[in-house]
Protein backbone atom coordinates (compact mmCIF):
# COMPACT_ATOMS: atom_id res chain seq x y z
CA UNK A 1 0.00 0.00 0.00
CA UNK A 2 1.62 3.39 -1.13
CA UNK A 3 0.70 6.27 1.74
CA UNK A 4 0.83 10.04 -0.26
CA UNK A 5 2.65 12.26 1.76
CA UNK A 6 1.80 15.86 2.01
CA UNK A 7 4.25 17.96 0.45
CA UNK A 8 5.70 20.55 2.79
CA UNK A 9 7.21 23.91 0.68
CA UNK A 10 4.92 23.62 -2.36
CA UNK A 11 5.15 26.34 -4.81
CA UNK A 12 2.48 28.49 -6.13
CA UNK A 13 0.27 31.62 -4.32
CA UNK A 14 -2.79 30.96 -2.42
CA UNK A 15 -5.61 32.53 -3.36
CA UNK A 16 -5.77 34.73 -0.04
CA UNK A 17 -2.49 35.81 -1.56
CA UNK A 18 -3.69 36.89 -5.08
CA UNK A 19 -6.84 38.42 -3.62
CA UNK A 20 -4.30 40.48 -1.55
CA UNK A 21 -1.98 41.27 -4.49
CA UNK A 22 -5.48 42.12 -6.93
CA UNK A 23 -6.77 44.38 -3.72
CA UNK A 24 -3.47 46.12 -3.53
CA UNK A 25 -3.10 46.82 -7.01
CA UNK A 26 -6.55 48.00 -7.47
CA UNK A 27 -6.02 50.87 -4.81
CA UNK A 28 -3.00 51.99 -6.87
CA UNK A 29 -4.76 52.41 -9.58
CA UNK A 30 -6.89 54.33 -8.25
CA UNK A 31 -4.93 56.35 -6.96
CA UNK A 32 -2.74 57.21 -9.93
CA UNK A 33 -6.18 57.52 -11.67
CA UNK A 34 -7.35 60.38 -9.25
CA UNK A 35 -4.07 62.28 -9.83
CA UNK A 36 -4.41 61.77 -13.49
CA UNK A 37 -7.91 63.78 -13.73
CA UNK A 38 -6.58 66.14 -10.59
CA UNK A 39 -3.23 66.94 -13.32
CA UNK A 40 -5.65 67.15 -16.40
CA UNK A 41 -7.99 69.80 -14.04
CA UNK A 42 -5.10 71.58 -13.32
CA UNK A 43 -4.10 71.92 -16.64
CA UNK A 44 -7.43 73.02 -18.26
CA UNK A 45 -7.73 76.28 -15.21
CA UNK A 46 -4.47 76.92 -16.58
CA UNK A 47 -4.87 77.10 -19.97
CA UNK A 48 -8.11 79.06 -19.22
CA UNK A 49 -6.57 81.67 -17.09
CA UNK A 50 -3.45 82.05 -19.75
CA UNK A 51 -5.91 82.74 -22.53
CA UNK A 52 -8.23 85.05 -20.11
CA UNK A 53 -4.81 87.05 -19.19
CA UNK A 54 -3.78 87.37 -23.04
CA UNK A 55 -7.03 88.26 -24.02
CA UNK A 56 -7.56 90.82 -21.13
CA UNK A 57 -3.52 92.43 -22.15
CA UNK A 58 -4.75 92.88 -25.75
CA UNK A 59 -8.55 94.49 -24.91
CA UNK A 60 -6.25 96.96 -22.80
CA UNK A 61 -4.16 97.80 -25.43
CA UNK A 62 -7.12 98.15 -27.73
CA UNK A 63 -8.10 100.88 -25.10
CA UNK A 64 -4.74 102.44 -25.03
CA UNK A 65 -5.09 102.75 -28.13
CA UNK A 66 -8.34 104.29 -28.58
CA UNK A 67 -7.39 106.62 -25.42
CA UNK A 68 -9.21 106.62 -23.00
CA UNK A 69 -11.36 109.46 -23.71
CA UNK A 70 -12.46 107.77 -26.79
CA UNK A 71 -13.37 104.72 -25.11
CA UNK A 72 -17.10 104.20 -24.60
CA UNK A 73 -17.60 100.31 -24.77
CA UNK A 74 -18.22 98.65 -21.19
CA UNK A 75 -18.77 94.98 -21.79
CA UNK A 76 -18.77 92.88 -24.49
CA UNK A 77 -17.35 89.18 -26.03
CA UNK A 78 -14.35 88.17 -28.06
CA UNK A 79 -16.12 87.87 -31.53
CA UNK A 80 -15.53 84.46 -33.12
CA UNK A 81 -12.60 83.48 -31.92
CA UNK A 82 -13.32 83.37 -28.44
CA UNK A 83 -17.00 84.00 -28.40
CA UNK A 84 -16.66 81.64 -24.99
CA UNK A 85 -15.03 84.69 -23.10
CA UNK A 86 -16.52 88.16 -22.27
CA UNK A 87 -14.87 90.62 -21.26
CA UNK A 88 -15.38 93.90 -19.05
CA UNK A 89 -13.90 96.95 -18.92
CA UNK A 90 -13.75 99.86 -15.89
CA UNK A 91 -12.74 103.44 -16.11
CA UNK A 92 -12.42 105.83 -12.94
CA UNK A 93 -10.58 108.95 -12.30
CA UNK A 94 -7.54 109.51 -9.81
CA UNK A 95 -6.56 112.55 -7.97
CA UNK A 96 -4.26 113.55 -11.08
CA UNK A 97 -6.19 115.56 -13.60
CA UNK A 98 -5.80 113.25 -16.73
CA UNK A 99 -4.79 110.29 -15.25
CA UNK A 100 -7.33 107.76 -15.17
CA UNK A 101 -7.23 103.64 -13.94
CA UNK A 102 -8.81 101.21 -16.20
CA UNK A 103 -9.76 97.77 -15.16
CA UNK A 104 -10.19 94.64 -18.02
CA UNK A 105 -11.67 91.83 -16.56
CA UNK A 106 -12.13 89.00 -18.78
CA UNK A 107 -14.17 85.52 -17.80
CA UNK A 108 -14.48 82.50 -19.49
CA UNK A 109 -18.65 82.48 -19.66
CA UNK A 110 -20.30 79.87 -17.26
CA UNK A 111 -17.03 79.85 -14.98
CA UNK A 112 -17.73 80.40 -11.45
CA UNK A 113 -17.33 84.27 -10.05
CA UNK A 114 -14.18 85.50 -9.18
CA UNK A 115 -12.54 82.63 -11.48
CA UNK A 116 -11.65 85.53 -14.33
CA UNK A 117 -8.56 87.60 -14.47
CA UNK A 118 -8.46 91.33 -13.97
CA UNK A 119 -5.72 93.63 -15.26
CA UNK A 120 -5.41 97.30 -14.35
CA UNK A 121 -3.43 100.23 -14.97
CA UNK A 122 -2.86 103.79 -15.43
CA UNK A 123 -3.04 105.61 -18.31
CA UNK A 124 -3.34 109.07 -19.08
CA UNK A 125 -6.31 110.80 -21.72
CA UNK A 126 -5.48 111.82 -24.64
Amino acid sequence: MRYFRKKTGARGFTLLEVLVAVAILAIAMVAILKANVQSLDTLTRSRETSMASLLAASKLAEVEAAGVANWNELQGDFAEDHSDYSWEVETSSTEVEGLFRVAVTVQRSGAAPGRGVRIEELLFAQ
